[in-house]
This record gives structure tokens, sequence and C-alpha cells, in this order.
């Protein structure tokens, strides 16, 4: 948005912020607060302040949001994978037994810049010390409580051929996340991380019956019609599809897609 042949001031506020729009700053106060009371065309359509945040609200919920922050509170997408990407670098810092990170370790580690590394930090009420950094330790633990990884999470997970099960346990327990129940018609009768290979029948019943509320899906067989509405009706409430086939999300299950493809539409559009 231009107002006359002068540059949004909140188009460049958050393209120097590197954020998509005001939902997802965590600056506070906002610097042009002022500005857009006064001078910005949208911010005069709404009026009172009540029907403009309500107008911020819907437009958050429109661009993807996923869980975070406070309980019941959500985290913008992009502000989501950065926070992510915070905690690998963290992950590794404290492997290494390395009390204390900077911002601008943190930003070289991700790739942002460090005043939005502190930005973000400062929204979860992390200041750091100047001279000293953050504590390695409770922003870990202060990351994982905000993307809701440290609670244990049952797990089932569809289709078990073509899996490195090693790599793949490693990374569940890292997010705290148990299988309760490998799922695999072609396979039913092995075992896989302990656990009895099921029929994919079984999977909506063994699922209610471990309260599992996330699935992976790792097999075309595992996308048929009926599976996943099943998987709906016992529970589950999170599905990482590993399969080309798409899967709409609906109103009780999030569906995040984790082809090749999802992956590089997110690259890609972080790039300038």
């Amino acid at each position: 948005m231009r107002e006359g042949k002068s540059e949004c001031a909140v188009y460049r506020c958050v393209r120097e912020v590197g954020v998509a729009g005001c939902y997802e700053c965590s600056q506070s106060p906002c610097r042009l607060e002022g500005w857009q009371r006064a001078k910005c065309p949208l911010r005069g359509r709404f009026g009172r302040d009540d029907r403009w945040q309500g107008f911020q609200r819907k437009l958050a919920a429109t661009k993807g949001l996923a869980a975070g922050g406070r309980e019941g509170a959500v985290t913008p997408e992009r502000k989501a994978e950065r926070l992510r990407g915070y905690l690998r670098v963290l992950d590794d810092y404290a492997r290494r037994r390395i009390e204390t990170i900077s911002s601008h370790q943190l930003a070289r580690g991700v790739g942002v810049r460090a005043t939005l590394v502190r930005r973000d930090l400062a929204g979860l009420g992390h200041l750091g010390r100047p001279g000293r950094g953050y504590d390695v330790a409770a922003l870990e633990a202060e990351l994982r409580r905000c993307l809701h990884l440290h609670q244990a999470r049952a797990l089932v997970w569809l289709g078990a051929r073509g899996t490195d099960w090693e790599a793949a346990r490693e990374a569940l327990q890292a997010l705290n996340c148990g299988v309760v129940g490998v799922f695999d018609d072609r396979w039913q009768g092995r075992r896989v991380c302990g656990l009895l290979v099921q029929p994919l029948a079984r999977a909506a019943a063994e699922a209610r019956r471990h309260g599992a509320k996330v699935a992976v899906l790792a097999s075309e067989e595992a996308t048929r019609p009926g599976v996943v509405e099943g998987l709906t009706e016992a529970g589950v409430r999170a599905v990482l599809n590993l399969t080309p086939s798409r899967l709409e999300a609906s109103t009780n299950m999030v569906v995040e897609q984790g082809d090749i493809g999802s992956q590089l539409v997110r690259l890609l559009s972080r790039m300038e």
C-alpha cells in the first residue's frame, strides 16, 4: 500500500522487521501506533479499536497459525518456524555443554537478524543479560513450553515400509512424542520400535485406546477414504502427511504436508 507517492510506513516497517504483517510482530509498544491511528487508510475504515482488533484476529487466522505461547494463545507460523530454528541451535549448544548464547549466535544459526531474535525472545519474556546473553537451559525450556513440546504426546504411525526407524525414533523422542501403534497391511505381524505392526483397520481403535492426538501418514494406503475420518472420530487432532496425496484440514484436525514441495515453498517464500 502506498500513501500518495510515499511508501506506506507499515509496509516499510514489517519489511525491516522481517514479518508478514503487524499481527506477527512481537514489538511492544508499536512504534507506528500513532501513525496507524492518524493516517493508515485501512485503520480509518474500522474506526473503533474493538473493530480494528477483530479485523487483526481474522487476518491472523487466515494466514495459518501454529500453537504456541501462553495457554490458549497462538504463534504466527513464520514466527513459530523461527522459534523452532532457535530451539535447534539451543539443542546443539546444550549437547556441547555451552551454558550461554548470544542473539548474534542464534541469528547466525537460523539465518535472521539479531534484532529480530531479540524481538522474538522479548515477546516470551526473555530479555537476556548484556554482555552475557541468554541462559541456554532456561531459554530451551521456555521455547519447548511455547511450542507445546513439553507435553508428552501419544502418536500413531500409518505405513511402516520405507521409514528409517532409528532416525524417526530419535526425532520423535526429541519432540516428546511416543509411538503407541504402527499400522501397515503389508507389514502386519512384524515388529517396529518394539511394537507389533497391525492392519490399518485397527488404527482408529488403537488411537482411541491410547488417547493418541497425533498421526503420521507414511504410505498411500493410509490416505484412502475412511482412514483419516476414522482417526478424527477417534480423537486425533493433528496429522503429518508424508505422502504425495493432499489432505484437507477440517475444523477438528490440523494437517501438515511433509513433502519436499511444501518444504521448498516455505523456503522460497522466505527469500527476498
